[in-house]
């Protein structure tokens, strides 16, 4: 797979790079009925995200390459 499939990247759930803690990506969400979020995102080269955090909980999977998460310090 070189990318998500097409109903999943549409123009409606892009998420803008520039409200985005790190360079050279591109993402995609989806919100649930409940309110619930899943996003997906494409890293285009090795990058390291700003320090955030966030008011909910977060899980990764990682398709394809390698990622590694830093918490807490």
């Amino acid at each position: 797979m070189n990318d998500f499939p097409e109903f999943m990247i549409s123009k409606s759930n892009h998420i803008s790079s520039k409200t985005q803690n790190t360079e050279d990506i591109e993402g995609y969400f989806f919100e649930g009925a409940d309110g619930s979020q899943m996003a997906f995102w494409t890293c285009y080269s090795y990058r390291v995200s700003k320090k955030h955090a966030h008011e909910f909980d977060e899980y990764m999977v990682c398709v394809s390459g390698q990622y590694t998460a830093v918490l807490n310090d």
